[in-house]
Parts: C-alpha cells; sequence; structure tokens
C-alpha cells in the first residue's frame, strides 16, 4: 500500500486551498500554512513557515514570493497556482522578473481563471486550466424566501475595475420603473467611497452590509432573487460560482474569447448599463429567474465540482511525487 503523499499547501486565493482540502481524496494529506498582506508576514513570516515545513510536493498560490522562497528553500516538487492578478498586473510591473521565473520553475502551472491562460502559456505552453472548486455543502440551493419587492446583491468588491459604477447607474434607472426594488452591497472594495458616494447622489434606496467570511456569503445569496458580479472583466469570479450554486441567478458579462475551448457559462449576459436593465426586468418574473438558476446551478455541478477537481489535483501530486 502506497504511502500518502504529503502536500505542504501554501497560502490560498478565493478558499481554494481550503476547498481542495476539504475535498481531498484518499492517499494525500496536507499542512497548510498561510500568510497574510501584513509585511512581515508575507516575507519573514512564510519564509520561516516553508523553511520548518516539509512534504513530498509544494502547492503555492499565486506566483509571487512564496513560490519563489519555496524553490530557494527547497529541492521539492512545486506546483505554482496562478489566480489571475499575479499575471495580469505582476508580470507587468517591476516584480514580473519573480512571476516569469515562478512561470519557468514551477514543476506544474496551474491557473485559475481562464482570462491570462494564454499569458501563462506564452511562458509554460504545457500551463493547465484547473476550474476553481466550489464548495458545495456550503454553497447550495437556498430556499425562495417570500418577501415584498425584488432583491438584488451586488456580491462582487466595490471596484471600477468591475464596472460596479456601470451597474449602479443602470440600478438607479432600474428602480425608478420598478421602485420595489433593493440594492444591496458589500462594504468591501478599492472604490468602496466612491461607490457608495454614488448611490447616495442617484437617490438610489440601498443596504451597506459589512465583509463577511466565507461561510457568510450564503446567506447573503439567501437574500437576493438575483446577483451581479462583473460588467468588465470577463470571467466568472468565485462569487459568481457560489451564487449559482445557491440556485440564484447571476447577471454579469463574460468574454467568449476566455471559453475558447472551456464550456461558456449560461450567465444573463450584460455589459453595459441598457443591458442590466434588460436583464434585471427579464428576471423580475419567478419563472424566468428559476429557469435560469437551475441552468446555472447544474454548469457548476458539472465544471466546478470539488472532488472532481480535487481528484484531478491528487493525478498532479503522483506525477511529481
Amino acid at each position: 500500500m502506497r504511502e500518502p503523499i504529503r502536500v505542504v499547501m501554501v497560502n490560498d486565493c478565493a478558499w481554494v486551498g481550503q476547498t481542495l482540502i476539504k475535498y481531498s481524496p484518499p492517499g494525500v494529506v496536507y499542512r497548510h500554512i498561510k500568510r497574510s498582506r501584513n509585511v512581515i508576514s508575507k516575507t519573514l513570516g512564510i519564509l520561516v513557515k516553508i523553511a520548518l515545513s516539509d512534504g513530498d510536493v509544494f502547492h503555492v498560490h499565486y506566483g509571487l514570493q512564496d513560490h519563489l522562497l519555496v524553490k530557494s528553500l527547497k529541492r521539492t516538487p512545486t506546483v505554482c497556482h496562478f489566480h489571475g492578478s499575479d499575471l495580469r498586473a505582476t508580470l507587468n510591473s517591476k516584480w514580473g522578473w519573480v512571476v516569469r521565473e515562478n512561470l519557468e520553475s514551477a514543476d506544474k502551472v496551474l491557473v485559475g481563471v481562464p482570462d491570462v491562460l494564454p499569458v501563462a502559456r506564452r511562458y509554460r505552453p504545457d500551463a493547465e486550466y484547473l476550474p476553481n472548486p466550489v464548495d458545495l455543502e456550503l454553497f447550495k440551493p437556498q430556499a425562495v424566501r417570500e418577501h415584498p419587492g425584488f432583491n438584488v446583491l451586488w456580491a462582487s468588491d466595490l471596484s471600477y475595475v468591475k464596472g460596479v459604477e456601470k451597474f449602479v447607474m443602470a440600478f438607479s434607472e432600474f428602480q425608478r420603473e420598478h421602485p420595489d426594488s433593493t440594492l444591496r452591497v458589500i462594504n468591501h472594495g478599492r472604490d468602496s467611497g466612491r461607490v457608495l458616494s454614488l448611490l447616495r447622489r442617484l437617490g438610489v434606496r440601498h443596504e451597506v452590509v459589512g465583509y463577511r467570511a466565507h461561510e457568510g456569503m450564503a446567506e447573503l445569496y439567501g437574500w437576493a432573487d438575483v446577483v451581479a458580479t462583473d460588467l468588465a472583466l470577463g470571467y466568472l469570479h468565485m462569487s459568481s460560482l457560489e451564487a449559482m450554486a445557491c440556485a440564484r441567478p447571476v447577471v454579469q458579462y463574460v468574454n467568449e474569447e476566455y471559453y475558447k475551448g472551456i464550456p461558456l457559462p449560461p450567465v444573463v449576459f450584460a455589459s453595459t448599463p441598457e443591458e442590466v436593465v434588460d436583464a434585471l426586468s427579464r428576471l423580475r418574473d419567478e419563472k424566468e429567474r428559476s429557469l435560469v438558476a437551475g441552468l446555472q446551478r447544474d454548469y457548476v455541478l458539472k465544471f466546478h465540482d470539488p472532488r472532481i477537481i480535487s481528484s484531478r489535483v491528487f493525478e498532479i501530486y503522483r506525477s511529481l511525487a
């Protein structure tokens, strides 16, 4: 009988590592070491944790300093798991050499979002797209609550890079036609102050809730009739996937170019204020919401099942250990 593969999981992103560990098949034992964005934690702190860790494989999240430190301190095979910002932004910054070194030195390169897969493959033709796993025990169909009006949740950060200002302007127009509608936003993100000011200036009836830990998001999705996440970037965010798993219809922009060779998610497409108003108007109909929610949840079950994805990761570990 083979000994279990010992994996040191370093850092995390959007609870991907945590979910892989939770749903891991027999035959793998994890140690998960984490850091924060604090300067000491992400430099000396993580260096010490890596130095004191031992395993057959190191699985490192983000192509940043963590993977560079593992390669400097260990001779163990590594999986470098890129999550987007490292390849979209850091690669083109003064720290780009770190990302390039990680792409070239990792024994296996994984990419969690499809828009940056072509970028990774410029350096590593063997880079693999690994769909983000969704914790289906935590995010499961929510009962449709009896309530007056129409509840809409913007589930992403309040960040202009995701097109939140376009959504707010669209919702302002939609609410004038449907005054029983309410928008809820999470007070988190680089542009939160500007977005909250815009909501007040436009007179949008809205609710602001504090940032929630992973486990607290299911309740927010359950409150909503419709969830919106992105009008600009064009790929499924973890909040999109979680809401879909909770059987809440998701409105967002998806760039079909990113999904060549990857099944296109059945979101309710919207990238302009006009398309947002049209999408929300259609989804006021409960039967339409139910139909869309069913298609979207089926997509998550088929392509983002955590057990299937964890099994694929286990195969990768076995090929390296």
